[in-house]
């Protein structure tokens, strides 16, 4: 097998027991690029950008090797004797908050109502005998939330390069400005050492939350050209 190393075609590939050569491009195709070498089922990575005949005849050499048939055969056996399926329901249900699930009342359904009153988080047949019978009111029955997970997009389409100026901006902000009031702060200490120490940290952690925002900023721009390219099919494709 010879490709770019995505996590599929990788698999795919080691479940056929067949030895790989890797030619990644991005993402987390040097990850298992790196994979495949350690395990002895393929030559090191080739990177895109690196690859030329002679590394990739030298490449198809190594895969012909008797001792990377058997690393990679050896893969296939212990992929084969997985469950694959099993194991991931297993950690889905491992890692579901079920306290925050079960209804307080009669753990038969899940609960999906809160009631603040009575501090009790309830199914929907419950409610329904409750609001049914006059015990409480529904108005005073609230969605209940069993996880709130908090993205950064919000779903809302963006100018492009918006993102991109708007974390470059927060960068340069961080990296210079603030790192520059910090060191002056730094300067009043009497100390030598701890003023070095002071101008060492300011420093780092000015670079290091600037180069936070700048990939932040390429990522806000990789976001808003795909919004805009999901766009652009309505124009020719009106049945989208």
């Amino acid at each position: 097998m010879c490709h770019h190393g995505g996590a599929g075609t990788t698999a795919a590939g080691l479940r056929a027991g067949k030895p790989t050569i890797i030619v990644p491009f991005f993402g987390d195709q040097f990850f298992w690029g790196t994979v495949i070498e350690k395990s002895g089922a393929g030559p090191r990575p080739i990177p895109g950008k690196l690859i030329t005949v002679d590394k990739l005849a030298e490449a198809f050499h190594f895969v012909h090797k008797s001792t990377t048939l058997v690393a990679a055969e050896r893969l296939r056996d212990s992929i084969l004797k997985e469950n694959g399926c099993e194991t991931a329901v297993y950690a889905f249900h491992r890692n579901l908050p079920l306290k925050r699930m079960h209804s307080d009342l009669e753990p038969t359904f899940p609960a999906c109502y809160r009631s603040d009153q009575y501090n009790i988080q309830i199914s929907r047949p419950v409610a329904q005998v409750l609001v049914s019978a006059g015990v409480i009111e529904e108005s005073q029955l609230r969605p209940h939330i069993t996880r709130e997970w908090k993205f950064m997009y919000d779903n809302h389409m963006h100018i492009v390069m918006h993102g991109f100026f708007e974390h470059f901006r927060k960068a340069f902000s961080t990296m210079f400005i603030d790192t520059a009031s910090d060191l002056k702060r730094s300067a009043s200490n009497n100390d030598t050492i701890t003023t070095t120490l002071q101008c060492a940290g300011s420093v780092a952690k000015g670079i290091g939350l600037g180069i936070g925002h700048i990939t932040i900023g390429y990522l806000s721009l990789y976001g808003e050209i795909t919004d805009v390219l999901d766009r652009v099919i309505y124009l020719y494709d009106p049945y989208r």
